[in-house]
């Protein structure tokens, strides 16, 4: 029999469900509160992005499921419910989590920039904070991030559901954060734990060493790509990652080629959207086609579609020094909306002609010739925000029509920019778009943060140990 034991369960949870719809309707109200006390209610209206990004740090297990419980004895110690106990050591361990989560994105404390990177990391977990309704109520509770982040009496509900609000940032959410920190202006933005969340980007140009906060949190060149919404953010980005060397993940769009001078040729600003290995450029083959069976010759010229800064004068130097070089066919549009110029009246990429014997295809016309159509300048277009192009930006063509390989071609583009720059070779030209960031500060040399060092930061950040276990392998939950 019942014993009116189910009737009694089930009144349990209906009561709780009440409570919690309950709670949900305080907290969302005190939330909306919160934003109105702030003029903030945009808040309410912004829109979230899909966090289809990856973290780039794809060489590290993520084991979310590892237990971090003290393998201590606990001979003598105080008897206490076994569920409470439970509690409380999943709590520690989401604590943890979230500590060594952050602790991994910590520059070094030599590093002029280490101040900055913790405010970076702040503005980080207030991205994470400032649209969930709970623990914008609960922030009301502390006034700082360290504040809330080192409070032991955080239950398991809340630490958990911090750690996965952390978590689920994607990388549009990682740029707003470092925007949020060293922006120039002001705007719209609410107070989250003692510092500002905008509204928007500000959509300033950032000092170079900006983009060693986005690649600290994220390694993949793909989705810091997705940030960039100027030809100038692709550059500075692109140019940041070489000139420091961090090792991004490649997969959707690339910018190491492994041509010898490529790295040089994006350095200067050329950002192409391909460094292609060549078919061979020259045949000469019989095609039996019946009694219309001939002799055929192709012949194909190697190719460079690229996008480049229109406020950069060395960039408009380059081009008009591609146009006079008696190798290049350039075609090229200054702007979404500008008039397409080309450098001769037809470029052309491949053309073939046909005779009975191989001797007579000299004297015989060039026919079927591909030329480029004023739609080809659309392929042109770095890929930026979402992978959408970019049409604000000298758009170009560059058509190599004399012999030699990729490799041939890459070197030439190259010796044109050491003339722009009137410097002798590729490693001078290297050296001096490098020493003005160095002369300006902006670049520091790249250091992996290994799990010794994980733990050094961790140690330094919270001014304590973790776990023993956590200590012994701090890629154990590693994403």
């Amino acid at each position: 029999m019942d014993f009116g034991h189910k009737t009694y369960w089930d009144n349990l949870v209906r009561k709780r469900s009440e409570v919690e719809r309950l709670m949900l309707r305080v907290e969302t109200r005190g939330y909306q509160l919160i934003l109105k006390g702030q003029n903030a209610l945009w808040v309410l209206e912004q829109d979230t992005h899909e966090t289809g990004d990856c973290s780039g740090y794809e060489d590290r297990a993520r084991g979310t499921g590892t237990s971090f419980h003290s393998t201590d004895s606990i001979e003598g110690a105080t008897i206490e419910d076994p569920l409470e106990a439970v509690l409380r050591e999943r709590a520690t361990e989401f604590k943890e989590k979230i500590r060594m989560y952050l602790a991994w994105y910590c520059a070094p404390s030599t590093s002029r920039f280490h101040g900055e990177r913790l405010e970076v990391i702040y503005a980080y977990v207030r991205r994470a904070i400032y649209k969930d309704a709970s623990l914008m109520f609960l922030s009301q509770s502390y006034d700082s991030v360290m504040a809330l982040l080192s409070d032991q009496d955080l239950d398991l509900v809340t630490v958990e559901k911090l750690w996965h609000a952390v978590n689920a940032l994607c990388i549009h959410d990682v740029q707003s954060a470092v925007d949020d920190v060293v922006r120039s202006t002001d705007g719209d933005h609410m107070v989250v734990l003692g510092g500002k969340v905008f509204k928007d980007v500000s959509g300033e140009r950032w000092p170079l060493h900006a983009w060693g906060h986005m690649m600290a949190i994220r390694r993949c060149y793909s989705c810091l790509r997705k940030t960039c919404q100027a030809i100038d953010e692709v550059i500075d980005l692109t140019r940041y990652a070489v000139l420091a060397r961090v090792p991004l993940t490649q997969t959707y769009l690339k910018y190491d080629f492994s041509i010898d001078g490529s790295r040089e040729l994006i350095l200067a600003g050329f950002i192409p959207n391909d460094i292609p290995l060549a078919s061979p450029r020259h045949s000469i083959t019989w095609k039996e086609s019946g009694s219309c069976s001939a002799w055929e010759e192709t012949t194909c010229n190697l190719s460079l579609y690229a996008g480049l800064s229109l406020s950069d004068p060395m960039a408009q130097a380059f081009v008009n020094a591609c146009i006079r070089h008696p190798d290049l066919m350039v075609m090229l549009r200054k702007g979404a909306d500008a008039r397409v110029i080309r450098s001769s009246s037809i470029v052309w990429t491949s053309r073939r002609r046909r005779a009975r014997s191989p001797s007579e295809l000299a004297s015989v016309p060039w026919e079927n010739t591909v030329c480029l159509s004023d739609l080809a300048l659309e392929n042109a277009q770095p890929s930026g925000w979402a992978h959408e192009k970019i049409a604000d930006c000298i758009q170009v063509i560059i058509v190599d029509a004399s012999e030699g390989t990729m490799g041939d071609f890459v070197r030439k583009l190259v010796e044109i920019w050491c003339q722009v720059y009137k410097v002798g070779n590729k490693d001078e030209l290297h050296d001096a778009l490098k020493g003005r960031y160095e002369a300006a500060g902006e670049l520091e040399e790249f250091q992996e943060v290994t799990s010794k060092i994980a733990l050094d930061y961790y140690q330094s950040l919270w001014e304590c140990m973790p776990s023993p276990a956590l200590a012994e392998d701090p890629q154990s939950f590693w994403f």
